[in-house]
């Protein structure tokens, strides 16, 4: 019989001596790039691998092979005892190995219930809706995600629910094995609380967990062992209580490195003007907002997942209606505001999801970099690069952008060079006011840094930062102030000495 992910039972200290899954010198190709060049580890039963390594050291890359989305170019995996080489994902789920990928696989357009029940169910002849949302009723409820109604459109939901859309869709397979791709990258504190408790639930029941993530706090508390990733090579392992942040990030890097966040830009003076100012701020989820950011601060956005941190910053940047009683952008009033007005009045925005509000994959690097200025750099024909190539050459060399150059397609880089693309459209284009939903999530740590510094410099160049981010410690040690939202309102204002993890989150709930 199957294992039951809703259903936990005493963990058996002997599982976790008896290898589940065992993959040998791994290697996939693409053309003349190596993805992965020789990786090997092993999964127990019953216990946490993390997979860690910097952006493109070939971690999705594994997850997809292990998922069925794509083959190994040679190497060998077992999984049970027997040869593994599953040539799709519905095959691998039916073999016991289902994945939360990274890059959502949901279709959008699909409900809940639907995502969850007919892509095992093809195939079966006729489709029952009645039946289906029963079933997927029954799954969420046992998964303790009440939150969702079956019968809501994915499409219509934020990326954190499309994520636990994601994980519930993995888990309700029985996988024997079960990877989760930077499954957190887009939970809240309490999101990824109900992943972990998903987790233990699965792992005393015998199945195995691979956990990728970049959050190294999150691999402390999970994983029982982990091997670490780098230019598509296994370098290292280590175990629980064996290792420190500082030498993960050296094994990631390949050389000495340390784990910390750079000194943030002095506090601008009192009297220095305000490049935003809004009041009274309403819209759908938000009510009577009253927000300020100097130029030179940055202005954190904190609270729970969705209390009305994504409205915010979408009205501000005139991707959805709001009225306010005052709203001015450098001292002057912002009417009737939409993404080219407020790109023309000095604002840059990198929103949530890359993928489908940030990028247009099938574009050029150069393309996607110079996306908020194609009416104005070509007027009249075809977007000339060549006119911009020495700021393009510039910022992909500023953010340590690995790419093949300008004229790349921008859907072959990794998530993390990605999200250097949607933030460095930014750097040096005269801003006044940069609005930044979580931009380092899913990204390593060697490029979180490379980003905090680009903030930091914009920051020191008068640019006012108003940003939103899921990770308290980004909160604490970047920003001058914190605004924390709660039902849609600014539950409290931190500044300086007050920013603390625990004020933060007692903000956000009430308590503080």
């Amino acid at each position: 019989m199957k294992n039951d992910p809703l259903r936990s039972v005493a963990p058996d200290a002997a599982l976790r001596s008896e290898p589940l899954l065992v993959a040998s010198d791994l290697t996939k190709q693409y053309g003349a790039v190596h993805a992965l060049d020789g990786a090997s580890f092993t999964c127990l039963k019953g216990e946490v691998l993390a997979l860690v390594g910097e952006n493109g050291a070939g971690k999705s890359t594994v997850s997809r092979i292990l998922a069925g989305a794509t083959g190994v170019s040679s190497g060998t995996i077992t999984f049970e005892g027997e040869p593994f080489a599953a040539t799709s994902i519905s095959e691998a789920r039916r073999r016991g190995v289902a994945c939360a990928f990274q890059e959502l696989a949901l279709v959008p357009d699909w409900t809940i219930s639907e995502n969850l029940i007919l892509p095992d169910r093809r195939g079966r002849g006729m489709f029952s809706q009645n039946k289906a949302r029963d079933e997927s009723d029954r799954i969420l409820s046992a998964l303790d995600v009440t939150h969702l109604n079956p019968s809501t459109v994915v499409g219509d939901l934020g990326l954190a629910d499309r994520q636990m859309v994601e994980i519930v869709r993995a888990i309700s397979a029985n996988p024997r094995l079960l990877i989760l791709d930077e499954a957190s990258s887009a939970l809240n504190p309490i999101g990824v609380e109900w992943l972990f408790a998903r987790i233990r639930d699965l792992t005393a029941d015998g199945v195995g967990v691979i956990y990728v993530s970049h959050r190294l706090g999150e691999i402390s508390e999970i994983a029982d062992r982990g091997t670490v990733l780098r230019d598509g090579a296994s370098v290292a392992d280590f175990t629980r209580g064996s290792w420190s942040e500082d030498d993960l990030v050296s094994q990631m890097a390949g050389r000495t490195a340390r784990r910390h966040f750079p000194e943030k830009p002095p506090v601008p003076k009192a009297d220095e003007k305000l490049a935003l100012e809004v009041k009274g701020l309403r819209a759908e989820g938000l009510s009577s907002i009253d927000l300020t950011a100097r130029h030179g601060e940055i202005v954190g956005i904190g609270g729970l997942q969705g209390q009305g941190q994504t409205e915010l910053l979408r009205c501000l940047y005139g991707a959805a209606p709001a009225v306010a009683d005052l709203w001015q952008i450098d001292g002057k009033p912002a009417r009737h505001l939409t993404p080219p007005r407020a790109v023309r009045r000095g604002v840059g925005f990198v929103p949530e999801d890359r993928k489908t509000e940030g990028l247009a994959l099938t574009l050029s690097v150069g393309e996607n970099l110079l996306a908020p200025w194609l009416k104005s750099l070509s007027p009249g024909g075809p977007l000339q690069l060549r006119s911009e190539g020495s700021w393009i050459d510039g910022v992909l060399n500023k953010l340590s952008v690995r790419t093949r150059g300008a004229n790349e397609p921008v859907g072959d880089l990794s998530g993390g060079n990605q999200q250097k693309i949607v933030f460095g459209r930014w750097i040096d284009r005269d801003r006044s006011i940069l609005l930044l939903h979580d931009p380092t999530r899913g990204i390593d740590v060697r490029a979180k840094q490379e980003l905090y510094q680009a903030m930091l410099e914009l920051a020191e160049s008068g640019v006012a930062i108003v940003w939103f981010s899921t990770e308290l410690e980004e909160l604490v040690n970047l920003c001058h102030r914190v605004a924390v939202l709660d039902r849609g309102r600014v539950a409290r204002v931190l500044e300086g000495s007050e920013i603390t993890p625990d004020a933060i989150v007692g903000a956000a709930v009430g308590t503080a």
